[in-house]
């Protein structure tokens, strides 16, 4: 009987060949703790055809899925309606009807839809199977407010698909692709606890602070303003001499007009009247720049303004040994919206908030105006609840 000898294995046709030869004379490749083979090196020895079933079916090996036919019927694919989607989000961006953070916003949910789904995905070929995958990779990462807004801005990607004419028919989502519920959703809030700060714990922070943080955070207990809007506050919105803040809300475009405390104009001033010019000239308007003369957000890839101002502000928190769970520095506009709650005008609140007014609300709608004293004397109640028996000043 003839010695059978095993056939010499190949050598990999270039270092970064994505398959190796395996002992059972196929080309393969572990993916996910599992090997997967691509065709006999014997028939394939440069490992080309070995190669193209590898990208056939890298999308789907890589997220977890069993490899589908290779489609006979070319369509978009999820980078098509993505790409889409994204150059017409940007278009509003760029004449200013989205704020740079939102257009971050569905810039991620695209990327995660590439990423899961594949670049190369057909949308045709997408099922319920994938969107409730979908949906659960979200679920182990973020909370049911965030899991809400994920699924709402994902159905909004191939909406837009389906109305610009790129998607022939609506995408199917299934039902496991549903935004959490009411219930789930008030459980959440209840289980987190009071997302605002007490009035002792707000006077410590102030009385640890730097000046910078400490006109920071009085604009925000003054005049209810969030991460992003004091990160992007222009120089021109204050007027200390007649002591007035006048600064639409980037998000809702609502224009907003606000007494300011004796203690915040203070704290502005307080400020170095001098400074160093920023790095960038577009910035040199703002009245806030981070240590390295950046706007807030600019230091760090990827980071962005409210992030800025928010670890800013958990330097000071974490100083004054208050750091509890649920209170970030989006927890001082909720902390005025609570307090200013108890001056019984909800509509001058509003207004300060910069909040939108429902659409069928017709008062809103014929309202032109709010008086002055209205709103000094929402201003005026938080600022009595703060420092009324306090020395501070």
């Amino acid at each position: 009987m003839p010695h059978l000898t095993t056939p010499e294995k190949p050598r990999k046709p270039r270092p970064d060949f994505p398959l190796f030869p395996h002992a059972t004379g196929q080309w393969a490749k572990k993916v996910r703790g599992r090997l997967h083979y691509f065709g006999k090196w014997s028939d394939d020895p440069k490992g080309k055809a070995a190669l193209q079933r590898w990208l056939d079916q890298k999308d789907d090996l890589l997220a977890g899925r069993e490899p589908r036919a290779k489609a006979t019927i070319e369509g978009p694919t999820v980078a098509d309606v993505c790409n889409s989607y994204l150059t017409y989000k940007k278009g509003l961006l760029e004449a200013r009807e989205i704020t740079p953070r939102t257009f971050q916003e569905y810039h991620a949910v695209c990327e995660r839809l590439v990423k899961v789904f594949g670049r190369s995905r057909l949308v045709t070929d997408l099922v319920a199977d994938d969107f409730q995958r979908l949906r659960q990779i979200v679920a182990k990462t973020w909370g049911p407010i965030r899991l809400a807004n994920e699924v709402q801005r994902t159905r909004s990607v191939f909406k837009h698909g389906y109305e610009v004419g790129l998607i022939t028919l609506p995408v199917r989502f299934g039902p496991g692709f549903k935004k959490p519920s009411a219930k789930v959703l008030r459980q959440n809030r209840t289980a987190a606890g009071l997302r605002m700060f007490e009035r002792e714990e707000l006077l410590a922070i102030l009385n640890g602070a730097t000046t910078e943080t400490r006109a920071v955070v009085l604009l925000a207990l003054n005049a209810g303003l969030g991460n992003g809007d004091i990160a992007a506050l222009p120089i021109k919105a204050l007027n200390l001499k007649s002591g007035w803040l006048d600064y639409p809300r980037a998000k809702t475009g609502v224009p907003r007009h606000c007494p300011l405390w004796p203690e915040t104009i203070a704290a502005i001033k307080a400020m170095p009247a001098e400074r160093r010019p920023p790095k960038n000239p577009e910035h040199e308007g703002l009245l806030f720049l981070n240590e390295r003369r950046n706007a807030y957000g600019t230091t760090a890839k990827g980071m962005r303004p409210h992030q800025g101002i928010g670890r800013l502000f958990d330097r000071t928190v974490t100083k004054a040994g208050i750091k509890r769970p649920g209170t970030t520095f989006y927890s001082i506009r909720r902390t005025f919206q609570t307090i200013a709650e108890g001056a019984h005008d909800s509509t001058a609140i509003a207004a300060i908030m910069g909040h939108t007014p429902h659409v069928n609300d017709m008062s809103a709608i014929y309202r032109q105006r709010i008086d002055d004293a209205r709103l000094l004397a929402v201003v005026e109640h938080v600022r009595h609840w703060l420092f009324s028996e306090s020395p501070e000043k």
